[in-house]
């Protein structure tokens, strides 16, 4: 309807097969294809109102992603507009997400309370872009849409939280749909919403965050060593590898210790713990770690997590359960540039230094 020399446009958009609501759709206005604004974005219901500045012709064009573009042209000549827009979305899935809170209580995790006001940033690999960058969200969830044919990364930080990294890739390198650092207990449910072919869908999910508490112990699983040794055998390199890449992502001070079972004499268990833990600690600073960050201490027996003392008799699943590696969190590293760096700086810099690696090795 007309208010004065304005004209006012209002309506909803909703996605065409299912109709939900979609929010955060942006509408560009149009006239005489010069483009007059683009601010207009749909609220949590997917409604909208637009204000024309005069009487003529419009085209307003509705974008969002994830989704095939919208256009209608609206003649202000006519009393009243009041739409409906059905967008048709793309190949490929919108993953919505919650964040929350990770406990850990004698071994077991489970999610407590919703988290607000975290940086999350998402970069598309296969197209070098940013698909989502914010600051500080107010909300406890966020949402994007991961189209077929792409690796993307996504990155969440908030101060005193383990930063979380996940890759996931989509009908890309062997994978339907996969998802890399998510965790195993947190695996993306995918909705009823898929297509025929399952073209497209939805993806919702919780994800953890797990506080930063100094002198935790976080256990490191499947670190193991063969017998009377201390080298790092193969299969215990990815837990490690994964440890390195909590140091690339946090700006923390780590003592990595090593446990043993009860079994052998409390010297030798020390001496064999201490050689573990330095060799863990030297595999960690081979992979570009300073070694200011990061000490090694060898506790023996004397810390175990059951009743499997000396003279005790156990299972081996019960002495199995006292040979573990963890690491905690001593120290900050107070002033770093570990939060002042974009994912997309990140991905740039791991980048140039695989294509350095891979020179190094050429020319062996």
């Amino acid at each position: 309807m007309s208010i004065g020399q304005n004209y006012t446009v209002s309506g909803e958009v909703v996605d065409k097969d299912n109709f939900r609501p979609l929010d955060e759709a942006l509408i560009e206005v149009y006239r005489d294809s010069i483009l007059l604004s683009n601010f207009v974005e749909t609220d949590f219901t997917g409604g909208f109102e637009i204000l024309l500045p005069k009487d003529g012709i419009y085209t307003l064009q509705f974008v969002r992603s994830g989704y095939r573009e919208g256009q209608i042209i609206v003649d202000t000549k006519n009393d009243n507009m009041d739409l409906r827009i059905r967008l048709m979305r793309l190949p490929g899935y919108e993953f919505q997400a919650t964040i929350k809170d990770l406990i850990v209580k004698s071994g077991k995790k489970s999610l407590g309370k919703e988290i607000k006001n975290f940086k999350i940033e998402i970069y598309n690999n296969t197209t070098n872009k940013e698909v989502k960058v914010v600051e500080d969200d107010p909300k406890n969830s966020f949402m994007t849409t991961f189209e077929r044919g792409n690796h993307y990364t996504m990155l969440i930080r908030k101060k005193g939280y383990f930063a979380k990294r996940i890759e996931a890739y989509v009908n890309i390198d062997g994978c339907i749909l996969c998802f890399e650092g998510l965790g195993n207990a947190f695996i993306p449910e995918i909705n009823e919403v898929t297509t025929d072919g399952n073209e497209k869908g939805s993806l919702i999910t919780d994800i953890p965050l797990r506080k930063i508490v100094k002198d935790e112990a976080i256990r490191l699983d499947n670190i193991y060593y063969d017998f009377d040794k201390w080298e790092i055998r193969s299969d215990a390199r990815q837990p490690l590898n994964d440890l390195v890449q909590i140091l690339k992502r946090n700006p923390i001070i780590i003592e990595l210790g090593s446990h043993t079972d009860s079994r052998g004499t409390d010297e030798y268990n020390m001496t064999l713990s201490d050689k573990r833990a330095q060799a863990a600690v030297d595999y960690i600073i081979g992979k570009g770690i300073k070694a200011s960050r990061i000490t090694a201490k060898g506790y023996g027996e004397a810390m175990p997590l059951n009743g499997c003392s000396n003279d005790v008799d156990c299972t081996e699943a019960e002495f199995q359960f006292n040979r573990r590696t963890e690491f905690k969190v001593t120290g900050f590293i107070e002033s770093s540039s570990f939060d002042k760096k974009s994912l997309k700086q990140i991905i740039e810099e791991e980048r140039v230094a695989k294509r350095r690696s891979v020179e190094v090795l050429e020319g062996l």
